[in-house]
């Protein structure tokens, strides 16, 4: 038979352990929300800890960048591909190179239609020129190297009065579509390949029979120029 001194022993150490039990469970209850905080602020310190690491990298990256040879390159760019769909330039360089090698200009019309593909949306011309063989054939060569950036098609021949040579022909001149987004800051940028060096190269070497104050005559308002400070 159990003593009563025994029961008063066992009732104690039962109320210790229930009264320990509420603080426990009020405790757990009471700091769940503010641990899930601690948690929570971790996480977020972490994830900002790498995002400022990426813009260290990023500005590393942009400080060994020669400013003044990207804003070269990148205007000239512009212009071998602008950004902007218009036919006022094209028209007015295919009148001019025409003009260059003392051709005649029959007829020319244009596409407004035009493709857009692989970022790049395009007008077409059709030609009809008329002039001696060997001024022709310069017309064509000096084509494939003036910007904006044009591709030939689909070219007849024919002659007509005096030996002159008549030469019917579609040429695309090509836009550039602006992207849509630029990224996250912290983003990294892309790299230039060898490849493309290789395309920039070639592309440098291309010129337009428009001077700048015919292209401003053109645009008297003049274009505005993304990269200007």
């Amino acid at each position: 038979m159990i003593k009563t001194k025994d029961i008063s022993k066992y009732k104690n150490f039962l109320f210790q352990i229930f009264l320990i039990g509420i603080i426990v469970f009020t405790g757990v209850n009471f700091f769940r929300p503010k641990l899930r905080e601690v948690f929570q602020l971790r996480k977020k310190i972490n994830e900002e800890k790498e995002v400022l690491a990426k813009l260290t990298q990023k500005e590393a990256f942009l400080e060994n960048l020669d400013e003044q040879e990207l804003t070269t390159k990148a205007q000239f760019l512009l212009k071998v591909l602008p950004p902007e769909k218009d036919v006022t330039i094209p028209l007015a360089t295919l009148k001019s190179l025409v003009s260059q090698f003392n051709l005649q200009l029959q007829k020319i019309q244009i596409d407004l239609g035009g493709k857009t593909t692989s970022g790049l949306s395009s007008v077409g011309f059709s030609l009809e020129v008329e002039g001696e063989k060997e001024k022709i054939i310069d017309f064509i060569e000096k084509v494939k190297t003036t910007y904006p950036l044009m591709r030939m098609e689909g070219v007849n021949f024919s002659y007509g009065d005096e030996d002159l040579l008549n030469i019917k022909l579609k040429i695309e001149t090509f836009f550039l579509e602006m992207p849509k987004e630029i990224g996250k800051l912290e983003s990294p940028l892309p790299l230039i390949n060898s490849e493309e060096e290789k395309i920039y190269k070639e592309v440098s070497q291309f010129s337009s029979p428009l001077s700048e104050e015919a292209i401003n005559t053109i645009y008297p308002t003049g274009k505005e120029n993304p990269f200007a400070i």
